[in-house]
């Protein structure tokens, strides 16, 4: 065993018993699986997803996340909580970049025979199904957690270092986030050409309101742990003062990676019983006790005309002359000054689907398709492969179409 089953499969949590297996989904090194489990008088299920080194949630973890949720869904009067838990890694990503990049370049080959032969534009639009699907699951995803969250308190924990795209997601998802005090969250989809399909917008704005939604998906900076709770976002935040591992270089690599598996082990473990327990407690406050969606402050962290600046600033491509395409390692200094680059697709999106916000009358589960939709655009647009090389080859993106 590896990764979070480790802790949750044990008898190392006080008042904690693991019961019984629910679902359970293995691919090589990867796994999803969901336990029943009982925590002082209280009965509730356990998710845990594992997929290393980042984590990255592809379409067989989308699959086993539904499956296992609707195990939990059958059994819903049986809980009182579910728990979403994972690993406590330094970096949590999105999607698999690099897996879109192969179905994009595909797709785009086939648009281009289709386009010549004069094929009508349904059958040309159908090619993108793959990323509708990707889409569709991700909203499924939000649909049965919140689904359970009316049965049932849902406590997510983010324990670790930052979560980029989905892996941030999924966690907001939750009615109750407790995260690491190393950790971070990161809505980067604007510097690759999407935005947060899964309900990251509309999530952020329930748990933080909409001006820091706004600021967190316009700008895709990454937001650290005390922040987040300030925002509302976090519920608490566990101090945890132990470094992350790092593998050593030294003659003999074979004793170097070993070092490091047992380094990575040991903090998984130090880590989840620091985070665990304060997760667990947090599904059976009393109600009276547990307030709200996130801590209730809310705190604003950028007022509407800086973001509106940087935005500005980050997509024109002025900003940016004589930097496009080389390595950000080479250009550490400017980009480090300006920001990445923001694609204008993104921002146009993002600026629509903010326009439909209305605090008084908020359709979450509206305005979540609404998302989905104007994601599912953006992948049909010719300067999305652009960020996609950008980010993977770790280059400064072009945003212009040329």
């Amino acid at each position: 065993m590896k990764g979070p089953e480790v802790l949750v499969r044990s008898e190392r949590i006080k008042d904690f018993k693991n019961i019984d297996c629910l679902f359970e989904w293995r691919d090589g090194q990867a796994y999803l699986l969901v336990d029943s489990v009982r925590f002082r008088d209280k009965k509730g299920a356990i998710l845990c997803y594992y997929n290393p080194p980042v984590h990255q949630v592809g379409n067989p973890g989308l699959d086993a996340y539904l499956k296992g949720l609707g195990r939990v869904m059958d059994a819903a009067g049986e809980f009182s909580f579910l728990l979403l838990h994972g690993p406590c890694d330094p970096v949590h990503a999105g999607g698999d970049l690099k897996e879109s990049l192969t179905r994009l370049d595909a797709t785009l080959q086939l648009k281009k025979e289709k386009e010549a032969s004069g094929a009508p534009a349904s059958e040309i639009d159908a090619l993108f199904d793959w990323a509708d699907n990707r889409l569709r699951k991700g909203m499924g995803l939000h649909s049965i957690i919140r689904k359970i969250a009316s049965h049932m308190r849902v406590v997510a924990t983010c324990g670790g270092g930052t979560r980029f795209g989905g892996s941030a997601e999924i966690p907001l998802m939750a009615d109750y986030l407790v995260g690491d005090s190393r950790s971070g969250m990161c809505f980067s989809e604007a510097m690759i050409g999407l935005i947060p399909g899964w309900a990251g917008v509309a999530r952020a704005i329930v748990k933080a309101g909409r001006q820091n939604a706004e600021f967190m998906a316009k700008t895709s900076r990454e937001v650290k742990a005390a922040q987040l709770g300030e925002m509302g976002i976090y519920s608490k935040v566990v101090n945890i003062s132990i470094p992350f591992p790092r593998k050593k270089k030294s003659p003999d690599p074979r004793v170097d990676r070993n070092e490091y598996e047992k380094a990575c082990a040991d903090h998984e473990m130090d880590t989840g019983l620091a985070v665990l327990p304060e997760a667990l407690a947090m599904c059976v406050w009393p109600p009276d006790e547990i307030g709200g969606s996130g801590t209730g402050i809310q705190k604003v962290y950028s007022d509407v005309g800086s973001v509106e600046a940087e935005v500005l600033r980050r997509m024109n491509p002025q900003s940016y002359a004589g930097l496009y395409g080389r390595p950000l390692s080479e250009v550490r200094d400017e980009i480090s000054r300006l920001g990445r680059p923001l694609a204008p697709q993104s921002i146009a999106a993002l600026d629509r689907l903010f326009s439909l916000y209305n605090e008084a009358a908020f359709d979450e589960e509206g305005f979540v398709e609404t998302e989905m939709r104007e994601d599912a655009a953006l992948y049909r647009d010719q300067r999305f492969r652009a960020g996609l090389v950008g980010t993977l080859e770790q280059r400064v993106a072009d945003f212009r179409g040329v």
